[in-house]
């Protein structure tokens, strides 16, 4: 689907604040309330836009510790393991990778225990890892919910 600057105005005011309405969607876009309907719906029959959610303060729930873990998995089992990953509520997102490691996580938990029981009881028992590494995360520099591009 072809963008143009009407789209992407839209899409960085909410990615800016999900909660704005239609009207002040339109003045920052500088259009009709009628343009900012249609085109926010076209853009949700694209798939551009997949819904809407909340954005949350993970350290506020009681989320301290944040780390990727890098899993290396058994040939051929990678795939399978995508329905074990999605079934883990400390897994944030998931990701295939090239090189030295087949997946990437994000996890968030409370502590390092918690960590700990991800990694080594969670993890480590699904069929296929092989290994793992953990890197600990000491400070978020950025987080970005959405990328929008500028041109």
């Amino acid at each position: 689907m072809e963008l143009d600057d009407i789209d992407l105005a839209l899409l960085r005011a909410l990615n800016a604040d999900g909660r704005l309405s239609a009207s002040e969607l339109a003045a920052k876009a500088n259009v009709s309330r009628g343009t900012v309907y249609s085109r926010l719906e076209r853009l949700q029959r694209a798939g551009v836009i997949r819904g809407f959610t909340v954005d949350v303060d993970e350290h506020r729930l009681g989320l301290e510790v944040t780390a990727l873990v890098l899993v290396s998995a058994g040939q051929f089992r990678w795939r399978e393991m995508s329905s074990e990953l999605a079934a883990l509520p400390e897994v944030q997102f998931a990701g295939y990778l090239t090189g030295g490691f087949d997946i990437v996580l994000l996890v968030r938990v409370r502590d390092t225990d918690a960590l700990r029981a991800l990694v080594f009881e969670k993890l480590q028992s699904i069929q296929g890892v092989r290994s793992t590494q953990t890197l600990t995360v000491v400070e978020e520099v950025v987080d970005r919910p959405n990328i929008i591009p500028t041109e």
